[in-house]
């Protein structure tokens, strides 16, 4: 590549990074291409579509906009500039993108059953739940899906991008319906900021429950959890092996391979009966248990030597209970290391019913007969348009 090169033969370099899964060499292509030539529409699209593939929403809106502005921009650059801004939660922006489209030629089925939900969730926002549910079947049209599927997804999607007011809305609406629906029961408090220190165990079972079929590929393959992962490698900076290892919340089994490098005996606990499966499925576990996580710990007195609880605690508000059924359970010196959201001040409850914790409430909980050693700020995983924040930490029973 040289002086020589026009915005053209950049633009042939970036689409050729791009089909190869090179995005950030694609993205420095299509850039040069654009300042060579700002008004090219295909280089803005081909950065936008860039961003897309790596789940960059929020970067990727200001290229597709370019392109969906460019003169006699097609139908399909609407509708991918539509695709972009619903994933950043522009639901209103999204419709009128797609409807844009739609005055150029008919939308695709996905399309037209996205552009249905973006006008849906556009109106929830604007106040008007009842009448944003009542409008979708007409919006859809064939393949309209169940507005019950439609109310829970709008739900959590509103919640993810901060519409608690509409959330909450839609979620009383959902109660009323089904009124002995634990998950929207605990999930409407979320939203509506009740006084609540930790998810009922009614709920984290009911909802691991209905997830488990596709935990694994929205955790990691969707929103690239590697907690587990990178705990584990904490771990082994101060301990090599163990006798014993509890995995406490081990859902589908995702912590059991970094764990096996300690050797032992590992025991997977957990709520769900539907996650355990595929934790026995997947193998690894020298034992599978049924069980909540307090009640367990206290039931086993000094049976383990590390407690692995990657992305458990955060159904936790007050962590204090738990660091006293951890102690209990340990053998002196014993690890017990845990992954956390970060919060401000102590804890929050936040709309998705999860807890964030601040890093010295975590250490005030654990309070005497602790010692941390060691703790990491990462990225958990990506939700809605940005990475969720949090920390590990290594705590050490005292001996």
């Amino acid at each position: 590549m040289t002086d020589d090169f026009s915005a053209e033969d950049w633009l042939q370099q970036a689409v050729e990074a791009s089909n190869d899964g090179r995005h950030t060499e694609a993205r420095t292509a299509f850039t040069r291409a654009l300042a060579l030539d700002p008004a090219l529409g295909e280089a803005h699209l081909g950065l936008g579509l860039s961003y897309m593939a790596t789940r960059d929403f929020a970067e990727a809106v200001a290229p597709l906009r370019a392109a969906a502005a460019t003169p006699d921009a097609p139908a399909l650059w609407q509708a991918c500039l539509a695709q972009g801004l619903y994933m950043t939660g522009d639901f209103a922006g999204c419709a009128e993108a797609f409807e844009r489209a739609a005055a150029l030629e008919p939308l695709a089925t996905n399309a037209r059953l996205t552009h249905a939900r973006a006008r849906t969730f556009a109106t929830m926002i604007e106040g008007s739940v009842e009448a944003a549910l009542e409008r979708y079947a007409a919006l859809a049209g064939e393949g309209a899906e169940d507005i019950e599927v439609i109310a829970r997804e709008a739900f959590a999607i509103l919640g993810v991008f901060g519409h608690a007011e509409a959330a909450a809305a839609l979620g009383a609406w959902r109660l009323a319906r089904q009124p002995d629906d634990q998950i929207q029961a605990y999930l409407l408090q979320a939203v509506s900021g009740a006084a609540v220190d930790r998810a009922p165990p009614a709920y984290v079972e009911a909802h691991f429950d209905s997830f488990a079929d596709k935990f694994d590929h929205q955790l990691v393959n969707l929103l690239n959890y590697r907690a587990p992962e990178r705990m584990a490698e904490l771990v082994a900076r101060h301990v090599g092996s163990f006798g014993a290892i509890l995995d406490l919340g081990c859902g589908t089994g995702l912590s059991a391979p970094a764990l096996a490098q300690f050797g032992g005996h590992l025991t997977g606990v957990d709520l769900s009966g539907a996650m355990l499966d595929h934790a026995r499925a997947r193998g690894g576990y020298d034992a599978l248990v049924q069980g909540e996580a307090i009640a367990f710990l206290t039931d086993h007195p000094g049976a383990f030597d590390l407690i692995f609880a990657a992305d458990m605690v955060i159904y936790f508000g007050d962590l204090s209970d738990l660091f006293r059924a951890a102690a209990g359970a340990l053998r002196p010196g014993g690890l017990f290391t845990l992954s956390t959201e970060s919060g401000t001040g102590t804890w929050t409850l936040l709309s998705s019913g999860r807890f964030a914790h601040a890093d010295a409430y975590v250490a005030q909980a654990a309070g005497a007969g602790w010692t941390l050693l060691d703790q990491e700020s990462l990225a958990l995983r990506h939700e809605g348009t940005a990475p969720v924040q949090g920390s590990l930490h290594v705590f050490q029973k005292s001996i």
